[in-house]
């Protein structure tokens, strides 16, 4: 860890802390003449190719796909063409936006390509990256969800626009919100009931929590989102329009069965134009996304796990209303929450544990008998022992960077693209939101605000709530399920007959349990933040007549307003974010020819040695890259027929891994030839580059 943190601490590594200034002062030229904003997708799609056309011996955009809405998914390549093929350099990859709700991430991959582009002639660090690198920038992965941020009613949507059935009635999407209180926004609905789970808070009045008899805590609302039961089943706003979380809907540790994880991996086209185009551009060594999930802010624990979920208590307290109406029509043959579960029927005892890709069947054992062993196949979760430094070492330098202590919002990452960049692409692959919080001492006072870049103070313990770490048991989702019927009569009847309560009151364990608090405090954060920054992202509770409820309270946070800050944030965040894009391309593995020596015998008999060096940072693959066999191992070859080496290495050999900082690995021949023959020898490595060396036999 001391050799890598020395490395990083040389000045050629911090150098682009030093291109703030620069970019700042550009930054608030352009702001005085177009106030940030979020964009539409036609604006987004007029900026990028705008600055392609104004950059064209750099930079080339292209679509990967299209979503169902007929809207491309823009990537923008970023490399000088001159020399080594652009497609055959060690690349960064910069994706974002891929949940609907998160614009912060495009707008920030937005200023990834402004930067690269107008600092490409009068940068030399900028120059030097981009005449020897490749940047691959798709700043939104999610066009259609990304577009309910513009819409008159804001829903807040995550997903894209994927018909689903929610509720397994053979309909979809019947049954969304309504803006009740004509706010513009959809949030919550508190109905005062006797009996009911939650509580207002007593120490922050317009937040809610969840009763605790322990306590001697009485509940008196149920709490429900915006909106009426259209559909008549019982449910409010159970099957809303859309849609499948496109991060989500990756190949790793892929959430079966869970709520908008989509049919089936990589279903949506979104996710297969992504699966498609990384899987086409091997040269890919690193990814940056900018998500809902995080890696970045607060680093894999020395363990190698993730830290821990923060998620809006209100916002759960909300879906667990609705979580019933998903095992509607289906029967339960796994615990809540579990990775699978068992039906019996007497002595046979049928196991599926999808979560994991596995499933087992036992016949005629009892627990008398003891349990079959079977090896544990679910995914890999956690970050490689011997790839810990280099995720610690990139944390570290983006809280220095960034400034950035604590995330606000962090989703579990089942699913997640980034996820699927390290543990099956085998690359070191981050994520962030972009946006957090500081937790700065100021007379014994706790401050929370936005972070500036550069601000002081150490990083909030790395936020020591999400230090503890997943669990390892960590979950897939829902439990298994089989389906046997989905129709809205045969709720209504159960409804009737007392076998299920309405409004989402379902019997048993299930989902329902959805809406315990498993990260206290995040919503006093959230609130804490937005009042220091004068932030309007709290509706006020407000009595409305409900149709079918009677008298309610509506309010709650607004949709955008916890994932996304506020627009005049947008400059000093991309500015940040656009620097530690470029330190991650210092970071490639390098691979070269760094010594040759040829040795004439006589007799036409030579001695070739040479050793060959990785000059950059990364090794060449990283342990998990090897584990999963994703990276191919590193090519050095001497271009003579296999016929003239008499001993030594052979012709063609190939180098699993080459650490770096300088680590060489040393190879000889003793080959047959003429003098002044010309031999070449060539160093291949997929994500360390290229480099060749003539060599005169003499």
């Amino acid at each position: 860890m001391r050799r890598i943190l020395a490395r990083l601490n040389r000045p050629a590594a911090i150098l682009p802390v030093l291109l703030v200034l620069g970019f700042a002062a550009a930054a608030g030229s352009a702001a005085a003449q177009d106030p940030p904003k979020y964009h539409t997708y036609a604006e987004m799609t007029a900026a990028l190719q705008s600055l392609a056309g104004a950059h064209k011996t750099i930079a080339r955009i292209s679509s990967i796909g299209q979503t169902r809405g007929g809207r491309d998914i823009w990537v923008v390549e970023i490399a000088n063409p001159a020399g080594v093929p652009p497609a055959k350099r060690p690349a960064l990859l910069v994706a974002a936006n891929f949940e609907g709700d998160h614009l912060v991430g495009s707008e920030i991959a937005l200023s990834v390509v402004e930067f690269l582009l107008n600092n490409y002639a009068g940068n030399a660090e900028v120059k030097q990256r981009l005449d020897n690198s490749t940047i691959y920038v798709i700043p939104r992965v999610n066009p259609d969800g990304a577009e309910g941020y513009f819409a008159s009613v804001k829903t807040g949507r995550r997903a894209n626009t994927s018909p689903r059935d929610d509720d397994n009635d053979g309909r979809t999407d019947e049954d969304g919100p309504e803006d009740l209180n004509n706010d513009g926004f959809i949030t919550i609905m508190r109905v005062k009931t006797a009996g009911g789970e939650y509580m207002i808070d007593p120490d922050e009045p317009r937040l809610m929590k969840k009763a605790d008899p322990k306590k001697g805590e009485s509940g008196a609302y149920k709490i429900f989102w915006e909106g009426k039961d259209n559909d008549g089943d019982g449910f409010i706003n159970e099957d809303p329009p859309g849609g499948t979380d496109i991060n989500r809907n990756f190949a790793h540790e892929y959430p079966y069965y869970k709520a908008e994880a989509g049919p089936h991996m990589v279903s949506e086209g979104e996710s297969r134009a992504m699966m498609e185009w990384i899987v086409a551009h091997r040269n890919v060594a690193a990814v940056l996304t900018f998500g809902e999930s995080d890696n970045l802010i607060v680093p894999p624990t020395s363990a190698g796990r993730l830290g821990q979920a923060r998620e809006l208590d209100l916002i759960r307290f909300a879906d667990s209303s609705v979580a019933g109406a998903r095992t509607m029509g289906i029967i339960q043959t796994g615990g809540a929450g579990g990775r699978g579960g068992r039906f019996a029927m007497g002595e046979f005892s049928f196991e599926m544990l999808m979560g994991g890709g596995r499933q087992t069947a036992r016949q005629g054992q009892t627990a008398a008998s003891g349990r079959m062993q079977r090896p544990d196949s679910r995914p890999a979760t956690t970050v490689s022992s011997a790839d810990y430094d280099y995720f610690k070492a990139a944390s570290d330098k983006y809280i220095e960077m960034t400034g950035i202590r604590q995330p606000l919002l962090v989703r579990e990452p089942q699913g997640a693209f980034f996820q699927y960049g390290y543990f099956q692409f085998g690359v070191p692959s981050f994520s962030t939101p972009g946006f957090g919080l500081a937790a700065v001492e100021s007379a014994g006072q706790r401050r929370m605000g936005m972070t500036p870049p550069g601000a002081g103070g150490e990083p909030g313990q790395q936020a020591q709530a999400g230090q503890a770490g997943r669990q390892e048991s960590r979950t897939g989702g829902a439990a298994t399920t089989v389906v046997v019927s989905g129709g809205g009569q045969e709720i209504m009847q159960m409804m009737q007959s007392g076998q299920m309560s309405r409004f989402g009151q379902g019997q048993g364990g299930g989902p329902a349990e959805a809406g315990q608090a498993a990260a206290p405090g995040v919503d006093r954060q959230l609130l804490k933040w937005m009042d220091a920054e004068k932030i309007d992202g709290f509706v006020k509770w407000t009595k409305i007549n409900h149709p079918d409820l009677g008298e309610v309270e509506v309010g709650g946070f607004k949709p955008y307003a916890a994932t996304n800050p506020p627009a005049a944030k947008i400059a000093e965040l991309g500015g940040a974010h656009a620097k530690f894009a470029l330190y991650l391309s210092s970071l490639f593995a390098r691979v070269k020819v760094a010594k040759t020596e040829v040795v004439g015998q006589g007799g036409g008999i030579f001695r070739v040695k040479a050793e060959v060096e990785n000059a950059g940072f990364w090794p060449t693959s990283l342990a998990h890259g090897q584990t999963a066999r994703a990276v191919k191992p590193t090519l050095v070859q001497l271009g003579v027929d296999p016929k003239q080496i008499l001993s030594g290495n052979a012709k063609t050999n190939f180098l699993p891994v080459l650490a770096g900082s300088g680590t060489r690995a040393k190879y000889e021949w003793l080959i047959r030839g003429k003098t002044g023959e010309v031999v070449e020898l060539v160093v291949q490595s997929e994500k360390g580059g290229t480099d060749t060396a003539k060599l005169t036999l003499k």
